[in-house]
């Protein structure tokens, strides 16, 4: 999905949303942009070790 589609896709989700949906979403997107910022922050540092497998989770909840 190109930018302009997705700025579309959100301002036709808002428009759906009460004031309270609408805050909450926002403060989602906050959360998120700044994950990704973070993250590429994180990734520019030549001293961060990288994930190459995910350790196994044994016991989970069923």
């Amino acid at each position: 999905m190109n930018t302009q589609a997705l700025i579309r896709n959100i301002e036709d989700l808002s428009a759906t949303l009460n004031q309270k949906q609408l805050i909450a979403f926002l403060d989602i997107m906050d959360a998120l942009a700044a994950m990704t910022a973070e993250a590429q922050q994180l990734a520019k540092q030549p001293n961060v070790p990288s994930l190459t497998s995910a350790t196994p989770v044994t016991g989970g909840m069923h």
